[in-house]
C-alpha cells in the first residue's frame, strides 16, 4: 500500500518489517500490520490510495454487473 505523509514532520507507520518513518511530503510503499492500518485510518495526516482503489474496483464490478444483465 502506498503511504503519503501529508504533515511537516517525519511519521512513524507500523509495518509488517516494522516501523517505517515516512519524511514530509514524500510517500512510501509498505504493507502495513492490522494495528498500522488503525493508525494510518486515523491519522489526518498519512493517506493512503485505498479509498480511490476501493472505489475503482466497485465502478469495475458495477460494469461488469451491467454486461451481464443485457
Amino acid at each position: 500500500m502506498r503511504i503519503t505523509n501529508t504533515s511537516d514532520e517525519r511519521q512513524a507507520v507500523h509495518t509488517t518489517a516494522g516501523v517505517v518513518f515516512i519524511h514530509p511530503g514524500k510517500s512510501r510503499d509498505v504493507e502495513l500490520t492490522p494495528e498500522g492500518e488503525k493508525i494510518v485510518s486515523a491519522s489526518g495526516f498519512l493517506e493512503t490510495g485505498a479509498k480511490q482503489a476501493r472505489k475503482r474496483a466497485q465502478n469495475v464490478k458495477a460494469a461488469l454487473d451491467e454486461e451481464h444483465e443485457g
